[in-house]
């Protein structure tokens, strides 16, 4: 009887396994939704580190000859001059837009600017200059330069981000 008995719940036990089996491929078919696509924003891989230029040619953009790098990470990059009066930094801004953007410099006032057939926004004073750039619905790059007074501070910059539009396959 103790047998028969251990037979039958063994069995009981696999009857409920199987059940139990059956069950979840049932509900995991009932459960199965769909959802519509999300927005796809620019992977961090887009853009090339530091923007994607060389150094050399950030040098020759801008004309000073002097940089070197200083920090450089996916999102940010900053090159300057051995007596550190002059540099120039680059910005990968995610998920920020250029709306935003324009009323947090206080470099000068903005100006509207289109770069590589992108909306850009631009700032200056005497030594500063900043120009930002729209990169894809919800991301804009930035490229600024800080030198010496009264040297032409917006040189180079729209070369410099037509070049990491290019690079990243945005822009004409």
């Amino acid at each position: 009887m103790r047998r028969t008995a251990g037979a039958a719940a063994g069995i009981a036990l696999i009857g409920l396994a199987v059940a139990g089996c059956g069950g979840a491929n049932q509900q995991a078919t009932a459960t199965t939704t769909t959802s519509a696509p999300k927005a796809v924003l620019p992977s961090p891989n887009t853009i090339a580190l530091c923007g994607g230029v060389p150094d050399a040619d950030i040098a020759q953009q801008t004309g000073l000859t002097d940089l070197r790098p200083e920090a450089a990470n996916p999102m940010s990059c900053t090159w300057q001059s051995g007596d550190d009066a002059e540099a120039v930094v680059f910005h990968w801004f995610r998920g920020s837009s250029l709306t935003e953007r324009r009323t947090q410099v206080t470099t000068g006032k903005p100006a509207d600017v289109r770069v590589a057939g992108q909306a850009g926004l631009e700032w200056q004073d005497p030594a500063t200059c900043e120009l930002a750039v729209a990169f894809g619905d919800t991301d804009f790059i930035d490229w600024t330069v800080h030198r010496a007074a009264g040297a032409q501070p917006c040189r180079g910059l729209d070369q410099l981000a037509t070049a990491t539009l290019k690079q990243a396959g945005q822009g004409s």
